[in-house]
């Protein structure tokens, strides 16, 4: 099973809350957020904390303000949808250009291996 790791797409689900424990953001019951592992595509810090977890896996990661510009400190509890190789226009661009998930609703475009899109 594929690691996160450089150059590697990652599809994860996450609740995000700050310092008080308060809920922001929650899209456990929403498509995966999609980035490229050592890419801009979320902070680094947090990139850091994700290495080596696999598909099916579930971590909680910090952001604390002292180590970032934030006002606050974070914790994402995170679960780790899908993981694999990046595409080499995805390396080049920096960020994924081919969503892989298994979770689909009405409202998204998924893709199939031949890279047409289905509903």
């Amino acid at each position: 099973m594929i690691q996160v790791g450089h150059n590697r797409v990652v599809a994860l689900r996450y609740v995000m809350r700050n310092g008080k424990g308060d809920v922001l953001e929650d899209n456990m019951q929403q498509q995966p957020v999609n980035y490229l592992q050592g890419s801009t595509g979320i902070l680094p810090i947090l990139q850091k904390q994700l290495e080596g977890l696999k598909a099916g896996d579930k971590k909680r990661v910090y952001l604390f303000k002292e180590n970032s510009e934030a006002d606050d400190d974070f914790e994402f509890d995170v679960i780790i949808d899908d993981v694999r190789e990046a595409l080499p226009e995805e390396i080049v661009l920096g960020y994924p250009i081919k969503i892989t998930t298994s979770i689909c609703t009405d409202e998204c475009v998924c893709y199939d291996d031949d890279e047409k899109a289905i509903s």
